[in-house]
């Protein structure tokens, strides 16, 4: 199996193309695509999408990855073999937040026919040449880029995060994981008293409310509105959530 994630879109033909070149190496693979709508150039939330989806696909298959605002430039394309089956994408952050599940890495050494197209050209016959077997145009490097982010603390009685990834419905999720989070009941977040529940409709409609979500991250979310427009947020900006009771 091999699922293909990518800020493509889904009005143009660049998802097809490589499609049919995944196909025409390896006729009997089965493609799965997680989504097309990885906001433009945006790696964070492709290695957010990746850290997500990642757990609930079986051992062996081979996650293709194409958001690639340096396509045609230096940077490496690089597979990765996880605890659970394999990267293919651009070495440009992807996979920091499954960091510690990258086993062993390699770039890819296929020379592309367009410098503007690494997806066709070098990511989907890689993909499909991994899932079939074959690594005789991979190079063993061992390394991986990844991207700054604040680590994630308490400290005292206030959380200290991150806004990793903000959702449709305008969720703002951060990197406080739950095993950080301690019992408490009300929180001030942006100046603003936030209950600590257990899912969205346990506080009015409108309303602002503190969660677990449902990858194990804190999140500051409003029931059936947009936290980041209320808050005027954006990812990577910093979350301090001080804990009252």
């Amino acid at each position: 199996m091999i699922t293909l994630t990518t800020d493509f879109g889904y009005s143009d033909h660049y998802v097809g193309a490589m499609k049919g070149v995944i196909l025409s190496i390896d006729p009997n693979v089965r493609i799965v695509d997680i989504t097309h709508g990885v906001r433009r150039h945006d790696i964070r939330h492709a290695a957010y999408v990746l850290r997500s989806v990642v757990d609930y696909f079986p051992e062996h298959t081979v996650h293709l990855f194409v958001v690639d605002p340096g396509v045609g430039t230096s940077r490496n394309g690089i597979v990765a073999r996880l605890e659970r089956g394999y990267f293919v994408g651009p070495d440009n952050g992807i996979l920091t937040l499954i960091s510690e599940r990258v086993k062993r890495v390699w770039r890819i050494n296929i020379k592309p026919q367009s410098a503007t197209f690494h997806g066709r050209d070098v990511f989907a016959p890689a993909a499909a040449r991994v899932h079939s077997g074959d690594f005789s145009e991979l190079e063993d490097i061992g390394y991986f880029e990844k991207f700054d982010m604040i680590n994630p603390e308490l400290q005292d009685k206030t959380l200290v995060g991150e806004i990793l990834h903000i959702d449709h419905f305008g969720n703002v999720i951060t990197n406080i994981p739950a095993s950080m989070v301690p019992s408490f009941s009300q929180a001030e977040v942006f100046g603003v008293s936030v209950p600590y529940v257990e899912t969205y409709a346990n506080v009015p409609q409108g309303e602002a409310a503190l969660l677990i979500n449902s990858e194990n991250y804190l999140e500051l979310s409003i029931n059936q509105g947009s936290a980041a427009k209320k808050f005027g947020v954006q990812v990577g900006d910093k979350i301090k959530i001080q804990i009252k009771r």
